[in-house]
């Protein structure tokens, strides 16, 4: 893998008044967790990102593009609610204005982006809901054609996707001069950390709602111990041979294919990589903790990971220097919080996590200035740095690298 952190010196911000040229494009990642409809508000993407907008906006207009979800799915809304939000994180000097899907490429809102200047920002719709954002074509891009015209600057600080070759990171160099934003430097040092302590112990904590991509953890799990939660931790523990009770099994075969299964499986043939050992269920509207041999006499569907599965991987993870969370390891948003139970015993030092999901747990339960505090990381990337971690490429960043790098 390149050594982005080093490659990348010369394309950090490190003088905003003379590298921002007015008006600047700027790409940043707002993509939070969806309940019933609404944003979660204490999103620490939002927050994040929400800072990164008034320090750059002090220096220049800004053009902010950005995404929430995939298509199919329900978290595949407008920002509108984003801006709201925004609205009220920014201090009342800044003046953010949202722009609908149907005003993106338009005579007007070009005109609004020429007239930007500093304290002046312009929100633009979902941009996932443009058919170009997937299908990168520099030569027939409008996004390039457009925004050639009209931006002078960009800065690409959308790392939790720089895993994807989409439109909106790839087509930035095409435009104008681009830099890699500051919480993107940030997060890029602390993989760079990761993989050069690949030999001191390094611990990976997988939850959330799928298992990671296998090319990534086939690498990952190489050098690093595995344990699992949520989701992943269920799989794991079915494929292995245990009966979860009909409920969670007939949900896991609905959600996996096959082929899933059988990664799953390769997985625990490979590598050391654990699962709970015990859960939490909700069971005729009763919260109730059961061991892995006793749940399938049960009829209660899982929430969380146990008691002793969380002492057990602390005692496991305690003598390891870094330790990675990444993805929620129960239903936080409804209560179930062994997973910050976990964080606390395994604060400190070498503590890092990963994800909007992950840090919106953390945010909710407000742990996050208790772990930065105490020696511990919080990363707005999630898949983006496992993929790191994995050895993979960033073509955002490679294509910067190719059209800007000084001969």
């Amino acid at each position: 893998m390149r050594d982005y952190y080093t490659e990348t010196r010369e394309f950090w911000l490190v003088n905003l008044a003379s590298q921002l040229k007015n008006p600047t494009l700027l790409r940043i990642d707002v993509n939070v967790p969806v309940v019933d409809g609404r944003i979660v508000e204490t999103s620490y993407r939002i927050y994040i990102y929400a800072d990164i907008i008034r320090l750059l906006s002090e220096y220049t207009g800004l053009v902010v593009v950005a995404h929430q979800g995939r298509r199919g799915q329900k978290d595949f809304i407008p920002l509108k609610q984003h801006w709201i939000i925004l609205r009220k994180l920014l201090p009342s000097e800044i003046d953010i204005e949202y722009i609908p899907l149907d005003k993106i490429f338009t005579e007007e809102t070009k005109r609004l982006i020429k007239d930007l200047e500093p304290g002046k920002v312009l929100l633009l719709d979902n941009i996932r809901m443009i058919d170009e954002e997937t299908k990168f074509d520099p030569k027939r891009s409008k996004y390039i054609k457009f925004f050639k015209e009209v931006v002078n600057s960009c800065v690409n600080d959308a790392i939790p996707v720089w895993h994807r070759a989409h439109t909106s990171i790839m087509a930035l160099p095409y435009i104008a001069k681009t830099y890699i934003g500051v919480r993107s430097v940030l997060e890029l040092k602390t993989l760079k950390e990761v993989l050069d302590n690949r030999k001191v112990g390094v611990s990976l904590l997988m939850g959330g709602a799928k298992l990671a991509k296998i090319s990534y953890l086939n690498n990952i799990l190489k050098w690093a111990k595995g344990f699992t939660g949520g989701i992943p931790g269920q799989l794991l523990a079915y494929v292995d041979g245990h009966d979860l009770n009909p409920i969670n099994n007939k949900f896991l075969e609905k959600k996996f294919s096959l082929d899933v299964f059988e990664d799953a499986k390769t997985l625990l043939k490979k590598f050391r990589i654990m699962y709970p050992k015990d859960f939490v269920i909700i069971e005729n509207g009763e919260e109730k903790e059961v061991s892995l041999k006793e749940i399938s006499k049960t009829e209660g569907v899982i929430m969380d990971i146990g008691s002793e599965t969380v002492e057990t991987y602390a005692q496991e993870m305690e003598s390891d220097q870094i330790r990675i969370r990444a993805g929620p390891l129960g239903v936080f948003e409804r209560g179930f919080t062994n997973g910050i139970r976990l964080t606390k015993m395994i604060s400190g030092t070498g503590l890092i996590f990963l994800g909007g999901d992950t840090t919106a747990e953390i945010t909710m339960y407000g742990l996050d200035r208790m772990i930065q505090n105490t020696g511990g990381i919080l990363c707005v990337s999630g898949g983006s740095f496992l993929h790191g971690m994995a050895g993979e490429n960033y073509p955002s960043i490679d294509k910067i690298l190719e059209l800007q790098k000084k001969k």
